[in-house]
């Protein structure tokens, strides 16, 4: 299943074209051509390697799914594959964030876009070029150039509500942690690791386009990748510091459970130390010898008593003094 839009100086835009019509407009140099491509099926790909002549690789490329951004310059046409983050319903949901894969071939006077889901920007672009916007009358690259840019501007979103969660986790650190809390921090640092394995290969790869390496883009058109270059920069530096705070914040976490742990102790210790001479005096008075002495003594229960109660404040305001209360 695809969309397709031609257009033409002078015959304007058409949409929706017919495989024979795809099969003459990519011979006009003066057209320019795109094709979305959703859900790739056999009869996409054999106009892809009929119509376009793309390498066998490049129909691999698109049917099996990748890891890493890359770029590759064919003969006629050059292959990219870039990312589009994909933002969480629920932005309390951690674990959420998502990537969808978005496959580039562009060419003079052609550009076919493949994706296995819907991606926004992509039907964002669509939806402008239905209304005549002049995304599609500047060339190829100028149209990969929008794609690509709408793509990275959706990223931004995506990060900004990521950094808040962290900043939400690193007040919770601070309050009441627990072992949800805990779970959150291994949450955030498995999406932070993620979205820099997305982020900073795709940096990579706007980089070697701005190198001027590729014949398909030319120099004039080189501000502009730069321009997408920069922001995932921007972005990677983002991430980064999220990154930061969460290995911070783990640091964090074992130092308050730990200090946490040790009022406990001191705690229990405390209370220990102060039952143990009030355990010894009841266990004095509490043997059962028939001769005993104080045994018929008739203020021993109050004395005892008294007693108890003088050596726990002396011991309280002792333990005071030497501030382990």
């Amino acid at each position: 299943m695809h969309d397709s839009f031609l257009y033409h100086p002078d015959k304007g835009l058409k949409t929706d074209l017919a495989a024979q019509e795809i099969a003459e407009a990519i011979k006009n140099p003066h057209s320019l051509l795109w094709i979305d491509v959703l859900d790739i099926d056999d009869s996409d790909i054999d106009m892809l390697t009929s119509v376009f002549g793309l390498h066998p690789l490049t129909i691999e490329d698109f049917i099996m799914p990748n890891a890493r951004p890359k770029i590759e310059n064919f003969n006629d046409y050059i292959f990219l594959i870039m990312f589009a983050l994909e933002k969480p319903v629920n932005n309390h949901q951690h674990g959420k964030v998502k990537t969808n894969e978005l496959d580039c071939c562009l060419g003079g006077n052609f550009l076919i876009t493949y994706h296995n889901n819907p991606i926004i920007p992509i039907d964002t672009c669509k939806e402008r070029i239905r209304k005549q916007s002049p995304t599609i009358m500047h060339g190829a690259d100028m149209l990969l150039y929008s794609i690509l840019d709408s793509c990275v501007d959706s990223y931004f979103p995506v990060i900004q509500d990521f950094d808040n969660l962290v900043d939400e986790m690193s007040d919770e650190l601070f309050k009441n942690p627990d072992n949800s809390t805990l779970k959150k921090i291994y949450t955030l640092k498995n999406e932070v690791m993620f979205l820099r394995r997305s982020i900073g290969p795709q940096a990579d790869v706007l980089s070697l386009i701005t190198r001027g390496d590729f014949a398909l883009i030319p120099p004039a058109s080189h501000i502009y990748f730069r321009n997408i270059y920069d922001n995932l920069v921007r972005l990677n530096d983002i991430v980064g510091t999220s990154r930061d705070i969460i290995t911070g914040a783990m640091e964090a976490y074992v130092s308050v459970v730990s200090n946490r742990l040790n009022e406990i102790m001191k705690t229990l210790t405390i209370i220990a130390t102060i039952m143990m001479p009030l355990t010894l005096i009841a266990s004095i008075y509490g043997m059962n010898f028939k001769h005993m002495p104080e045994l018929e003594s008739l203020y021993g229960y109050p004395i005892a008593i008294i007693s108890m109660i003088s050596i726990t404040v002396v011991m309280l305001a002792y333990f005071k003094r030497k501030k382990w209360v």
